[in-house]
């Protein structure tokens, strides 16, 4: 296979941070017809880092706030050390092998792509993603490194879905957060300053350990913990300690129905839609996932509901909660800035504004 070995931003500047790349043909196009590209780092607010190195009792080095930090908030920006294939597509070599045998096959042909990759490093950058954890076997070290620290980044090859359209985003302190099945953090990577951001899904209390979750967290508590065996840990939060009445909270985390199927409905009450919005939030703050796209849709979806009822009080106030959800770019998020003060011409002339009582 033929792939591209890509230096972004290219720039010999030893102030400005750079990605390595491994790119199927095509994608550093994506990159270079974005206008104005790079785009600068989005800086946190604040003369001091957000963040800090610590330890982590059991865990090794992870991420702890050096202060209160709010949700929305940006935690940290930076370029990874390596962006690339999440993984190979392969076929199985003829020759009978064991599934063992094929795994260590993959390992050995992600080894040898990432090689030259690793050589194009800046010794800084290098010795960083060395420094990182290795939970396979060691006689992989950069693969391993890789698998174990790599953050999807979804979007690289626009129509192309499935693991042929995943990369694998490597960073110098992004890749330390330790898992959570109720993070408090979420990245987003920003293609126009090729950079992963973390913003604050909820408010976080000075010295908290920052997490991230690297299985599907509403699954079942059994399949998170089948996820997270290659590195090698078993989870032992409270979610998982008590599965019996976590795991079907988790199930019955799900989307709200339409806003416009209810406000034609006069057999459904005026608060009905806002009772199921509510009923997920609660779902979703017992279990501390903010983080999901649910908990952004519910509030979506109580703003829009309070304009089909003519009450732009009530839906400004879910605007602006719906607001900090800025973790949400590229995944869907839309502004309501027009929308925070109730007094805004925006309510009057927004087309959902008093449905409810002009459906039917």
């Amino acid at each position: 296979m033929r792939f591209a070995f890509v230096t972004l931003p290219n720039t010999t500047d030893p102030d400005v941070s750079v990605t390595e790349c491994v790119f199927w043909p095509g994608c550093k196009e994506i990159f270079m017809d974005i206008p104005g590209f790079p785009h600068p780092l989005q800086q946190p607010s604040g003369a001091k880092p957000a963040f800090r190195l610590g330890v982590s009792s059991g865990r090794g080095i992870g991420l702890f706030s050096t202060r209160a930090l709010t949700q929305g908030e940006l935690i940290l920006a930076e370029r990874p050390l390596l962006l690339g294939l999440a993984c190979i597509p392969m076929l199985r070599p003829d020759g009978g092998l064991t599934d063992a045998q094929y795994t260590r096959h993959c390992f050995e042909t992600m080894e040898r792509t990432l090689e030259p990759a690793l050589g194009r490093m800046r010794p800084a950058r290098r010795g960083a993603f060395m420094a990182l954890a290795n939970c396979q076997d060691g006689s992989f070290p950069l693969g391993g490194r890789y698998h174990t620290n790599g953050i999807a980044v979804d979007g690289l090859r626009p129509g192309v879905t499935g693991s042929m359209g995943t990369y694998s985003a490597v960073c110098e302190h992004l890749s330390r957060l330790n898992h959570s099945c109720s993070p408090n953090t979420q990245p987003c990577f920003d293609k126009a300053s090729i950079s992963h951001q973390l913003w604050a899904v909820r408010d976080i209390a000075a010295g908290e350990e920052l997490t991230f979750q690297y299985s599907e967290a509403t699954c079942s508590a059994a399949e998170r913990n089948e996820a997270l065996k290659p590195y090698n840990f078993t989870c032992t939060c409270a979610s998982c300690a008590d599965p019996a009445t976590s795991d079907p909270r988790r199930r019955a985390i799900g989307y709200p129905p339409s806003v416009e199927m209810w406000a034609a409905n006069r057999e459904l009450s005026d608060d009905w839609l806002i009772q199921k919005c509510l009923e997920q939030l609660v779902l979703i703050k017992r279990e501390k996932l903010e983080y999901l796209d649910q908990y952004y849709a519910a509030m979506m979806h109580l703003t829009a509901t309070y304009i089909c009822l003519g009450d732009a009080k009530q839906a400004s106030e879910w605007a602006a909660r719906a607001q900090k959800c800025v973790w949400m770019s590229g995944r869907g998020y839309i502004s309501q800035e027009e929308l925070l003060d109730p007094a805004s011409a925006a309510y009057p002339e927004h087309p959902l504004w008093r449905l409810r009582f002009r459906a039917g």
